[in-house]
């Protein structure tokens, strides 16, 4: 079944009507917002790879469609930088034609405007919002963006009087903070949400983890329905397969659109799943029987689809000289004397060293974040993985955050993984433009901010299940 077969009767009928406000799936977290005279798209990712070849999209988007999409738009809303959601590919390939569209890119200010910047270089139009901050895209469209954890932002959007929430994968699911945005922002009439897991989730035998993961994926939708009260919840942002030899075992448990379904009967939402190119007006939102036969069909594809491979290029001699490049720029971006007074004087030690096992080159490496790295003659190491992943990090400062994302790699001994994300967690924070300096001591939500990282790690890790014990 063709993205063709499955699209509504009235896509391209959206120009003719000024007053009806319609929604169409584009893919993945991409939905196009519409009143007729303004459209607003999300987080267009349609195609390539994503998280240094560790996601991939259940379907791509062909050309044409983007087209025809784009011809619609005249806004493009990006959620975060992570890159399935914001498409460096995209936005280089079509930069043109957003330009001759005159499409305006809203972002979230930050710290550093580096997504801004990365645009304006393509002579891309961009406006950057406070946090809260409306902005109109016509008299009766209108939006906000209410930033999410360190670098996420959810969207609300009031268009004809009705009222939709973007939450995408905001961390937006506990009750309080739920409580708290709802007593801050009021409910919705249409909430999008994700409802699958999308980061690691244990090693290979761990299935059990990721089985309770999936489900708590359900139980947070189920959190969000309650509290902001929709009379539909489109599902989406979870369209994608882990795309690598060394993380495709990840699959085994991700939530599939008729295992959300059959949570209908405990939801005081519709629940609704769109595949590419559906268009329905918002008021009127019905579940598609070929959407469902169209996931259906592509999710039991799965064990059939191509893997990427990490190619073997990297020697022991090249990640020592890569490391000492990190370390450089870590020492620029940051004050060295703080880092080192952070990992005496934290309780939880930040930058302490790791011991990670290359499993391309049959190497272990110590590394202290703050002295220096070696190889070492010892079996131990706190993870094993793939030589490619470890320059990632240290060519990239997102890197640890990818490579948790991507789920490349095994957890060589107890609580390894959490010494392996102290170490390295740093780069995650300079990524979001905050740096360890003199000048941020005054700054109490530096410190906090790179506490919330690292125990959120933590948080991470305790939720997993324990293992039986022989």
């Amino acid at each position: 079944m063709s993205i063709q077969d499955i699209r509504m009767a009235e896509p391209h009928e959206i120009s003719a009507s000024l007053q009806i406000p319609r929604i169409e799936f584009v893919n993945h977290a991409s939905v196009l917002i519409s009143d007729g005279q303004s459209g607003l798209l999300s987080d267009p990712w349609y195609f390539g790879e994503a998280f240094h070849q560790g996601w991939a999209l259940l379907v791509e988007t062909p050309e044409p469609e983007i087209i025809r999409v784009l011809n619609q738009t005249t806004y493009i809303w990006i959620s975060h930088e992570h890159p399935d959601h914001f498409s460096p590919s995209f936005f280089k390939k079509y930069a043109k034609i957003i330009r001759e569209r005159r499409i305006t890119i809203l972002f979230q200010k930050t710290r550093d405007s580096r997504l801004a910047h990365f645009l304006r270089q393509l002579e891309l139009p961009v406006v950057e919002l406070q946090n809260g901050q409306s902005f109109a895209l016509n008299p009766a469209f209108s939006i906000r963006i209410v930033q999410s954890d360190v670098y996420d932002s959810a969207l609300l959007v009031n268009i004809a009087g009705q009222r939709i929430f973007n939450l995408n994968d905001c961390p937006i699911h506990d009750s309080e903070v739920l409580t708290d945005f709802a007593h801050k922002y009021g409910q919705c009439d249409v909430l999008l949400t994700q409802f699958s897991y999308a980061a690691w989730k244990g090693g290979k035998d761990d299935i059990e983890w990721r089985k309770k993961a999936a489900r708590h994926k359900l139980a947070a939708m189920h959190r969000q329905i309650n509290a902001l009260a929709p009379r539909a919840c489109i599902l989406f942002a979870s369209f994608v397969r882990f795309s690598n030899r060394l993380n495709s075992y990840m699959n085994d448990a991700v939530n599939h659109p008729d295992h959300v379904l059959a949570e209908q009967s405990r939801a005081p939402a519709r629940l609704i799943v769109m595949a590419p190119g559906e268009n329905q007006k918002l008021s009127q939102l019905v579940q598609n029987q070929a959407s469902l036969d169209f996931w259906r069909q592509l999710y039991a594809s799965l064990p059939e689809q191509p893997l990427a491979s990490y190619p073997d290029n990297e020697s022991t001699n090249t990640l020592i000289d890569h490391f000492h490049q990190y370390q450089a720029r870590l020492y620029r971006d940051n004050n060295r004397l703080l880092l080192h007074a952070a990992r005496r004087l934290l309780p939880i030690h930040p930058f302490a060293s790791t011991t990670v096992r290359l499993i391309n080159l049959d190497v272990t490496l110590r590394i202290e974040l703050l002295g220096k790295i070696e190889r070492v003659s010892s079996t131990h190491a706190d993870i094993a993985l793939h030589a490619s992943s470890l320059d990632y990090i240290f060519q990239h400062q997102f890197g640890f955050d990818t490579l948790f994302v991507n789920g490349c790699f095994e957890e060589a001994s107890p609580g390894g993984f959490e010494r392996f994300a102290k170490c390295f967690a740093i780069g995650n924070l300079n990524a979001c433009g905050v740096y360890i300096r003199w000048s941020a001591l005054g700054r109490l939500e530096v410190l906090s901010l790179m506490l919330k990282k690292l125990n959120a790690v933590r948080k991470n890790l305790n939720n997993k299940k324990p293992k039986p014990q022989p």
